[in-house]
């Protein structure tokens, strides 16, 4: 017999049962979690800036792709 691994419960799996139970669709279910994380994102950045140096990484990055369309110039499309 195969054997199943159980998979690890968490709020988010339990919080999107939930809504499906009430009748959500998906893309508002994403919208829900989207909107706690928005909050929880915003506190850390406000935090970092109020009570220490901000931890912020910059990765030099070079730009391969096509050069950037004048206004009122074709788009070739």
């Amino acid at each position: 017999a195969a054997r199943i691994k159980p998979l690890p419960a968490n709020v988010d799996g339990a919080f999107a049962g939930v809504l499906h139970d009430l009748g959500f669709p998906p893309l508002m279910a994403k919208l829900i979690f989207m909107i706690g994380r928005v909050a929880g994102l915003t506190a850390q950045v406000t935090e970092e800036y109020t009570r220490e140096k901000p931890m912020r990484i910059k990765i030099p990055v070079v730009y391969d792709g096509s050069p950037p369309v004048e206004p009122g110039e074709p788009t070739g499309r």
